[in-house]
């Protein structure tokens, strides 16, 4: 009988990695793609693609979740750099990139481990970064970002990559500017390698060859940034390292014990013989949440419109709200806040009396005149005892 071969398997945070490896330690077949949160169903449809009756075992790494039958389970990092060892002859550091994180393992020149630096929580440097951005590029997805930018001539707009936050703002800037949209997306590319480069070489330059592996190591743009700012050529993943690391984890284990376990003992013919039976009732250890809503003040206004003045040129309306009627022509003591903030302005005048202290609100989107934005002009002051400003006006 033909010897069966080893699936491994490798489920990450957005996509799924399948990887059919020979007793021999030879790559089969392969499989990749997103589950986008449907990680049971996409792993069955992808496992269609391969002859189930020829595997014997199967292997996945730690961070595939708990929903497989499995002969072994391998830490990712262990995977990687088996896989690397397998297919590579020559180890120098191997670069991770994958959708929530990223790292660096470095070798010393005679392939021994020396050490592993990763990223924080933060999802910047990542692929989730490029999926946001694609989202509102309105474009398909992260592959079609990437040939876009990969195809760029022209000039890179400075976009930060850091902040998803900030970003968004540097892309909003970058189109008014007129960048085509070739040039923001390998701005994006850039920032994310610049990024990745600054985090995990932290100025030093890596131990040669440089293996790229995860899915941003298929982001040909990136790729090409990286090579420019640390000076030497990078190897990109030949196959799935995670799922095949597994999978050559579990052959050798296998041949150090012929009497290794196998799934069943026999082999599989269908991807529901290799799902565990998932529990219907999930326990918690903490009480669900409830939702207490606190006594929120009232803010309802006795008169509301909106304020426009006849030689206004931003075409933003000011919205008024009047909490207590005033007497035209009568002389209030009042204390004025103003806050401008980074997309709209706020003023409100209140009075001295600590039981009806709010008199007017006044309230407008951001303009490029912000103190004239707030509407303090069109207020009745007659008498202004006290001005105070929000820490982000000042």
């Amino acid at each position: 009988m033909k010897p069966a071969n080893i699936l491994g398997i490798d489920i990450g945070s957005v996509s799924i990695c399948i990887a059919e490896i020979s007793p021999g330690k030879e790559l089969v077949g392969k499989a990749y793609g997103f589950h986008q949160g449907a990680i049971v169903d996409t792993l069955k449809n992808m496992l269609d693609d391969f002859n189930l009756s020829e595997i014997g075992a199967v292997a996945a790494t730690t961070s595939t979740p708990s929903i497989l039958k499995l002969d072994g389970k391998y830490d990712n990092r262990v995977s990687i750099i088996a896989a690397c060892r397998n297919f590579h002859e020559e180890i120098g550091s191997i670069l991770l990139v994958g959708g929530e994180k990223f790292g660096l393992i470095q070798f010393d020149t005679n392939g021994n481990y020396l050490h592993f630096k990763a990223n924080t929580s933060c999802a910047a440097g990542t692929g989730s970064f490029l999926d946001q951005q694609a989202a509102r590029l309105n474009l398909a997805d992260i592959e079609q970002l990437s040939e876009i930018a990969f195809t760029n001539t022209g000039v890179i707009p400075k976009i930060a990559s850091r902040c998803a936050v900030f970003a968004k703002t540097d892309l909003v800037h970058a189109q008014q500017e007129g960048y085509t949209l070739a040039e923001i997306c390998d701005g994006l590319c850039h920032g994310l390698a610049k990024n990745i480069v600054d985090t995990a070489f932290a100025g030093e330059k890596p131990n040669g060859p440089v293996i790229f592996t995860g899915g941003v190591s298929k982001n040909r743009a990136v790729v090409r940034h990286i090579e420019e700012m640390i000076g030497c050529k990078v190897l990109v993943e030949k196959t799935l390292y995670g799922a095949a690391g597994a999978a050559l984890n579990l052959v050798q284990d296998m041949s150090n014990d012929r009497r290794y376990p196998t799934i069943a003992g026999t082999r599989v013919s269908s991807a529901d013989e290799l799902l565990t039976e998932r529990p219907v009732h999930k326990a918690y250890y903490h009480k669900p949440l409830t939702l207490q809503l606190s006594n929120y003040p009232d803010f309802d206004s006795s008169d509301h419109y909106e304020f426009q003045w006849a030689d206004s040129k931003n075409g933003y309306p000011v919205e008024v709200d009047v909490y207590h009627k005033l007497d035209p022509g009568a002389l209030y003591k009042i204390y004025l806040g103003i806050d401008i903030g980074s997309t709209s302005t706020k003023a409100m005048m209140m009075g001295s009396d600590p039981r009806s202290p709010t008199l007017t609100r006044r309230h407008q989107s951001a303009s490029t005149s912000p103190i004239v934005s707030s509407g303090v002009s069109a207020m009745t002051t007659p008498a202004t005892s006290a001005v105070s400003c929000s820490t982000d006006a000042a």
